[in-house]
């Protein structure tokens, strides 16, 4: 069974089918178990790259398990004790260095997550991070919920259907009307909000993008971005999308944040419930989807798009939001 539905635009503007990926956080789990559980119940191929970071072939593509942690996945670590022991004069072996990483590794899998990385996974392929939650829930791992400080996340890499400025502009706007509903529906947990990692859009930005006047070409609309929101930490970070667009511009504006190029929105905002039995990936797809609706429904963006700006403009407005979004939805 299918639980992820499916948006209105199924193609790309190359007439083929749009492309999802999904990056999963989660503990409370030994790597070699998580490697059993890909390599038995899924046929992945497993190519290890460090005893942190492991590239798995399979028939989607090339997944990726890390522990989120620069310094021992990149080895960061093992390469600065080596360099501080020789500065001091102290001869150590290899299997010494090992044992120091080792017992960091481990003291640092309590509080930093696993991450499973899926290739781009096309529209009707993404059922299979679903199985994969499900495997790793049966083998007791943890997500957001199970400590107050997990702040763990789910992040889903949509393609966009077109990069042309005037669906990108749609999309954004569907996004910003959408943004607070999404949120309290999805009971975004407090270790989360608290982090600056899922700050959603300003109000500034919301009414600069949301006037009807508002008609960038593709330029404008970058660099309009960047000014309101020169960072990542958006729960939805568009600086992907734009560097592929436009990669020297965003780099020059831009020069110390970590951005992958790649034409897709990179959305953040999810919470990760693996240790939840009855929480799938798809219930956190199928939300964006509600932004696929409203970015393609051109009389309803601009409807909404006004109403949303008289709300935000009105400083004794007592309507609900919320509210009014459900409504919407419930109607589409």
């Amino acid at each position: 069974m299918n639980n992820f539905i499916m948006p209105l635009k199924i193609k790309n503007e190359k007439n083929e089918t749009r492309k999802v990926g999904f990056e999963l956080e989660f503990s409370n789990i030994e790597i070699e178990n998580i490697l059993q559980i890909l390599q038995q119940g899924f046929d992945f191929e497993i190519k290890k790259k460090n005893k942190f970071l492991y590239k798995l072939n399979s028939k989607y593509g090339e997944f990726t398990l890390e522990l989120d942690f620069e310094l021992l996945t990149k080895q960061k670590l093992k390469n600065s004790l080596k360099d501080f022991f020789k500065q001091v004069s102290i001869d150590i072996d290899e299997n010494s260095i090992n044992k120091v990483e080792d017992i960091i590794g481990s003291l640092s899998q309590d509080i930093v997550p696993y991450e499973i990385s899926t290739p781009p996974l096309p529209l009707d392929d993404m059922e299979i991070i679903n199985s994969i939650v499900k495997k790793l829930y049966q083998n007791k791992a943890f997500g957001t919920k199970e400590r107050f400080y997990n702040a763990f996340g789910l992040h889903i890499n949509i393609e966009a259907v077109s990069l042309e400025v005037e669906s990108l502009l749609s999309y954004i706007q569907a996004y910003m009307i959408l943004q607070d509903y999404i949120t309290q529906d999805a009971d975004i947990d407090l270790a989360r909000k608290i982090t600056p990692y899922i700050d959603n859009f300003k109000t500034d930005y919301i009414i600069h993008i949301l006037d009807e006047t508002y008609k960038p070409n593709i330029n404008e609309l970058i660099e309009d971005y960047i000014q309101y929101n020169p960072t990542r930490n958006r729960s939805l970070d568009l600086l992907p999308m734009f560097a592929f667009i436009d990669k020297k511009r965003v780099m020059e504006k831009l020069p110390d944040e970590k951005i992958k190029p790649r034409p897709a929105f990179h959305y953040r905002l999810s919470n990760s419930m693996v240790g939840d039995s009855a929480w799938k990936v798809s219930d956190e797809w199928n939300r964006w989807v509600w932004v696929e609706k409203l970015a393609n429904d051109k009389n309803a963006l601009k409807d909404l798009s006004k109403e949303y700006l008289n709300y935000l403009n009105n400083f004794l407005n007592f309507k609900n939001w919320q509210s009014r979004m459900e409504k919407w939805i419930k109607s589409h």
